[in-house]
This record gives C-alpha cells, sequence and structure tokens, in this order.
C-alpha cells in the first residue's frame, strides 16, 4: 500500500469530483466559485465523501475549461481568490474532507508569460521552457506544431488545442538537433518549477493533486518508462517535505502509474482500452470516447460482455500487486453522463457497482442525483463534453438554486425531479441510494479498496455476482444490470441483507424484478 501511514485512510476513500464554475455560485455573478464549494461542504459531508476533487482553478484563458493555465501561483478571478482557497483546506479539513486540486504540468496558455518570454528572439531564462524547432521551416514532425505566429525562428509543439505550447520534458529517443534526451541536466529547471507549484499550494494546505495528462510530459515515450522516471522523480522530491501528499494519475494504466511513478491511484477510464468504456460509455446518440459504439453493459437487455472490462481490470489488479490503487469513477468532466437513456433504476445499479466493486471510488458532481446531460452545447473549449459541465441542480428555485443571477454562464437542466432538495425527501431516490451505498462502503470492512475481490458468476451470466472480502467479513454483491426477473437459487442461511433494489431473498433464492441490485453479508 502508498507509503505513508496517514495516507492509508484513502482504503476508506470516497471523492466527490467538483467542476468549479457548475457546482454553487456565491457572489451571484452566475458562475460557481470556490467559495461556493465552501458553503456547499456540509452537502459533501452528508453525502458520505471524505475527498474532493477539483478541476482546473488555477488562472487560465478558459478557452479550455481551465485547462489552459496562465499562473499555477493564483486562483482565477472568475472562482476567488487564493485566500478563498486556503479557507476552503481549512474548513474542509475540519470535517475530515481531503481536497485535492488539478494540476496541468504538460501544457499551458499561449497567454502564460513563460510562454511570452519563450516566444522572443532573444535567448532568456524561459527559452527552453516549450519544445521549439531550430526554426520555422522544420516543420516535418509526428508532433502537432504551431508556425508563423511568434517573432522567435521556430515552430513550437502542442499538445492539444492550438493555444496549449507542450512544456518541454524532453524526449524519450531524440531524433532531431532540437530534441534532448529526458535525461539531460538542462531540464532540472522545469522539474524545479513543478515541484515548486506542487509545493506552494500543499503549504497553503491542499492534500495533493490530481495530474492531467500525466503520461504525456516526455515526448516520444511509446512505454510510458520515461514518464514514469520523471514522476517517480517528481513525487519522491515532494514527499521528502510532504509525505502525506496524495497524487493521482490520468494515465489509465495502473500498473506503470502507479508502481514505477509512485503515484497512489490511477484511473482506470476511457483513454486507454475499452474496459471502462464498455461499462458506461458505449453510446448511441452521444459521441462516447473509445473505438466504436454499442451497448453498454450497464443497460436493459445490453449484449455486452463483463469479459471487456474483467480482463484489463483483474490484470492491472494483478499487476499493482496491493502497492496502490484504481479508480473507477462514476463519470467526469471529459465523458457524457452516466444518465443518458438510463432509468433511475440503471443508475442506481451502476452506482451500486462504482462503491462496491474493489477501487477508490469517484462520484462525478450531480451522478448522485441523476442530472442530465443536456446537447448542443460548447463553452470554453468543452464542445460536446459541455453537456456534462452544467450547473448542479440544487432545488426547484431560480436557476435550481446554483445561482440567483439573472443569467449562469451554463443553461440548467429543466427536469424538477434531478434536484438535490427532491431527492432528500424520497427514499427511493438515487441520491439516498447513493448515500445508503457509501455508508455501507465506509462502515463495512469488506468492501474497502484495500480488501479482495473474486467474481462468482460467469462474464456472460444475466446477474452479475461478486465476492468481497476481508480479514473480519465477507459481503456479496449481486447486480441484475439487464433489468430481467430472475431468481437465484442459494444454500447460505447467513445471509444478512445490507441495501437492495428491486430485490428480496429468503432461505432458498434471490428473486429481482427488474435493473437492481442486493449487497448481503454472509456474517
Amino acid at each position: 500500500m502508498p507509503e505513508s501511514n496517514k495516507r492509508k485512510w484513502l482504503k476508506n476513500a470516497v471523492f466527490y469530483q467538483v467542476y468549479p464554475t457548475s457546482f454553487y455560485d456565491s457572489n451571484n455573478d452566475g458562475i460557481g466559485d470556490i467559495c461556493g464549494i465552501t458553503q456547499k461542504l456540509n452537502y459533501i459531508e452528508g453525502l458520505g465523501c471524505n475527498g474532493i476533487w477539483i478541476n482546473a482553478c488555477f488562472e487560465s484563458a478558459f478557452r479550455d475549461g481551465g485547462y489552459d493555465v496562465i499562473d499555477y501561483y493564483k486562483v482565477d478571478h472568475r472562482l476567488g481568490s487564493n485566500n478563498d482557497l486556503a479557507e476552503l483546506f481549512k474548513n474542509a479539513h475540519k470535517k475530515g474532507i481531503k481536497v485535492i486540486l488539478d494540476l496541468v504540468a504538460g501544457h499551458t496558455s499561449d497567454q502564460c508569460n513563460w510562454f511570452n518570454q519563450s516566444s522572443k528572439l532573444e535567448k532568456n531564462e524561459y527559452s527552453d521552457y516549450y519544445i521549439w524547432t531550430d526554426n520555422v521551416w522544420d516543420n516535418e514532425s509526428e508532433y502537432k506544431m504551431i508556425n508563423g505566429v511568434t517573432e522567435r525562428n521556430g515552430n513550437y509543439i502542442i499538445n492539444f488545442f492550438a493555444f496549449q505550447p507542450a512544456l518541454n520534458y524532453g524526449f524519450a529517443n531524440p531524433t532531431k538537433p532540437w530534441q534532448k534526451h529526458y535525461t539531460d541536466k538542462s531540464f532540472e529547471k522545469i522539474h524545479n518549477q513543478m515541484i515548486d507549484i506542487i509545493e506552494f499550494w500543499l503549504s497553503m494546505g491542499a492534500d495533493g493533486f490530481r495530474v492531467d495528462m500525466a503520461s504525456s510530459l516526455i515526448k516520444g515515450d511509446i512505454t510510458g518508462e520515461a514518464n514514469a522516471w520523471l514522476w517517480n522523480k517528481l513525487l519522491t522530491q515532494v514527499r521528502k517535505k510532504y509525505p502525506d501528499a496524495i497524487f493521482i494519475s490520468e494515465w489509465s494504466y495502473p500498473s506503470t502509474a502507479v508502481t514505477k511513478a509512485g503515484f497512489d491511484i490511477d484511473f482506470m477510464i476511457h483513454i486507454r482500452g475499452d474496459g471502462y468504456n464498455s461499462l458506461f460509455r458505449y453510446e448511441n446518440d452521444v459521441k462516447a470516447y473509445g473505438p466504436y459504439d454499442g451497448q453498454s453493459y450497464f443497460r436493459k437487455n445490453s449484449s455486452t460482455s463483463f469479459k471487456i472490462f474483467a480482463d484489463e481490470y483483474l490484470s492491472f489488479l494483478g499487476e499493482l500487486n496491493e502497492t496502490g490503487y484504481i479508480s473507477i469513477p462514476s463519470g467526469n468532466h471529459d465523458l457524457s453522463r452516466i444518465s443518458i437513456n438510463r432509468t433511475d433504476e440503471e443508475i442506481i445499479t451502476a452506482l451500486a457497482f462504482v462503491l462496491t466493486i474493489k477501487s477508490v471510488p469517484f462520484i462525478y458532481y450531480g451522478d448522485e442525483i441523476g442530472m442530465r446531460y443536456i446537447k448542443g452545447l460548447s463553452k470554453d473549449g468543452g464542445y460536446d463534453r459541455t453537456g456534462s459541465r452544467t450547473p448542479m441542480q440544487w432545488n426547484n428555485q431560480k436557476n435550481k438554486g446554483f445561482s440567483i443571477a439573472d443569467a449562469t454562464y451554463l443553461p440548467v437542466h429543466f427536469d424538477e425531479r434531478y434536484t438535490v432538495e427532491n431527492q432528500n425527501n424520497l427514499s427511493n431516490s438515487i441520491l439516498s441510494y447513493c448515500k445508503e451505498l457509501i455508508k455501507l462502503r465506509k462502515t463495512h470492512s469488506a468492501l474497502s479498496a484495500d480488501s479482495t475481490i473474486k467474481f462468482v458468476s460467469g462474464y456472460e451470466d444475466d446477474i452479475l455476482i461478486y465476492s468481497r472480502k476481508s480479514s473480519d467479513e465477507e459481503v456479496m454483491i449481486f447486480l441484475n444490470c439487464k433489468g430481467i426477473k430472475k431468481s437465484i437459487a442459494h444454500k447460505n442461511k447467513n445471509f444478512s441483507v445490507l441495501s437492495s433494489l428491486n430485490a428480496k431473498v429468503d432461505n432458498q433464492t434471490i428473486e429481482f424484478n427488474n435493473a437492481g441490485y442486493i449487497i448481503v453479508s454472509l456474517g
């Protein structure tokens, strides 16, 4: 497990992901902010989450939703101030909640002062902060380049959009004169810069970072070994001073990110492989991140095999060998909402999986109430991702309680069923079940991220069955993902039902009448 004893809280962690511009508007300008998150800490605590991941919040041009950083040492003015963030840390800690920030380490905005200086014709201290060719005519490269827009005689590599110049950490296998090997001593400066940024926010009270595109820093790194070397170096240095800091990677290759790079958690998500997509994100009507469309496993009448996920997942667990954790989130800011084309029962069943599988769960804000995806939106470089970033729906007052401003930066969904206020009053709501499931996870050792998992059913069976086991208890989970009526015989007379939806158990059978689940303790 992770080295620091204090980081062992991760085995019982449940994170809540907050997209800050969309969570709660505290100053009535139509945009969510840091103070708004602070004001809603009671809600996050009541949900049962003991960790928060806040999406990009540093000063930004917001041409890519904050992932084009201008100043790493300053909270963006739309969201508040550094003091506001420090207050959030302090108030969250009083409630036993850790706060993780988002670090975009691979690129900046083209409005960042580092880039403005690097773009100058004269050599200066920032000249090598970014990847430049030797002249503007050298554009035969496998990398996306921008040329002819600065006074510097060279082209610069970008990581994603045209306004996101890639920071220079070197190349795994240099092939051109303007490429240096990643171990070159000249990169110490950018290494130290990133360490300084991390330690700046940790000193203010942040508990760690989720790292955006963690495997993208060193170019040409096909195996991931070079980027693992880099992160291991940076994190080892930071942990000399901050041994309890948490680091989570967007890598989607846990065996490299955790065992070699030194991250505590890696997301098993849409950016590599089919496993995660096959569970939740094979969609017919909205672009899905994956090689093809189809019916997600967690959908009624789906023909998708659980084997697609299980093969990847079990392989990753085996490679990790208990050195750290995988996270299988309900969703995130880059994906269509988990609610798309799903009934409430299907959403609850999917959440039951997220909260009982061997993983450190992350709940994307609004998924706990089944918030809808809004089609046809594009804002701040979100494009088709924007529909998953709309304002949180708190109640049925103006703008669903998100803001009292006359206009919000994104529209609020109209459906009154999917608000916190409405679902708080319903015992069978998505929110009520989500709270119950989180409570179960935190009170039963068999459901912790350290406990074992064994898939009992076949991957093609109608009902997915798996066992979670710790040193002192065993819990069985039965998930009816396909919404069929089904009876399952059992011979265990020590069943104790912990939670269920559309299922009941007697001395001989478990009966399902729709999509749902049952979680039982074997004593």
